[in-house]
């Protein structure tokens, strides 16, 4: 599922306890203080302060150049920033101070992943698992790295090994683990997830739509109509701008279910204009059948994410 979808969040640690005036006065008492200096630079990464973040890591790293800790997390600052080659260059010099590091080497695969180096990607990610394997933030990324080579049985493992893990690390996990079922066709296991799931947060609009669509298409766009509806309604009310393009992209899905084809290439459209994700999941969308032949959805998908 496009765009790393999930496990995307900053992550790392700071010292237990130490404040950010702690990390101040440590470095007003000693300016080269390096750790002081990387451990001020993570806080203000995982704040999103991603500049301040790298004026403190290239001056760690400038008093102590092999310092791999440093490295690791300018290169994911550089990561969140979409900075991936520098990322790389970043965490690659990290592991060669720190080879069998397992944070490294998933945010590095992570890296290779949004640059569409899928086969480095899945190394690393493979090798960061090896290591831990209860870790939930790499299996993600493999499960989006199985699904673009259209491994969905291994991704249903890694999805269902995550989610035993921490069920937060997949939001909307339901409606996401249906999506996944639907590539396989089993859709009497999507409609039992998404109700189920359903149970629990009746207005999760990706597992309404999810449901909405897999029921449309299992049982026919008669049978489904209820469940239309409340998805569009649901999505409509959705105010959160970070949001915009998988609402919109759901709006065109439900439109192209409906035979509205204009308002749903429309919304695909500007789905794609705001964010890489739709264009993933438009390719694998079964709300998208009678469109996929359509020249302007051809022109839409196979344009490079």
């Amino acid at each position: 599922m496009a765009s790393a979808r999930w496990g995307d969040m900053p992550s790392g640690t700071l010292r237990k306890g130490e404040t950010l005036a702690d990390m101040n006065r440590r470095i007003k008492q000693n300016p080269d203080d390096a750790k002081a200096l990387a451990h001020r630079g993570e806080n203000y990464r995982l704040t999103g302060q991603f500049e301040a973040a790298l004026n403190d890591f290239n001056r760690s790293i400038e008093l102590e150049p092999d310092y791999a800790w440093a490295h690791a997390h300018r290169g994911e600052t550089y990561r969140l920033m979409k900075c991936y080659e520098e990322a790389i260059a970043d965490l690659s010099r990290s592991l060669a101070l720190n080879p069998k590091h397992a944070w490294t080497l998933a945010h590095r695969g992570a890296s290779y992943y949004q640059l569409k180096q899928y086969r480095n990607a899945l190394i690393d990610i493979n090798q960061a698992i090896g290591l831990q394997p209860d870790y939930p933030w790499a299996l993600v990324y493999r499960i989006n790295l199985y699904i673009r080579m259209g491994s969905y049985e291994e991704a249903l493992v890694d999805f269902d090994r995550a989610i035993a893990l921490d069920k937060t690390i997949i939001a909307h996990w339901p409606g996401e683990r249906g999506l996944l079922l639907s590539y396989m066709g089993r859709y009497a296991e999507v409609i039992s997830c998404c109700e189920q799931g359903l149970k629990d947060n009746s207005n999760d609009y990706i597992t309404l739509y999810t449901l909405a669509v897999v029921k449309a298409r299992f049982e026919g766009r008669a049978a489904a109509q209820t469940e239309i509806e409340t998805t569009r309604n649901v999505l409509q009310a959705v105010k959160d701008r970070s949001k915009r393009a998988g609402v919109v992209y759901r709006l065109g899905g439900l439109a192209a279910l409906e035979g509205d084809w204009d308002l749903a290439l429309n919304c695909l459209q500007e789905a794609i204009s705001l964010d890489n994700e739709p264009l993933e999941l438009a390719r694998r969308d079964v709300a998208w059948l009678e469109l996929r032949e359509h020249p302007r959805f051809q022109s839409l998908i196979n344009q490079e994410g």
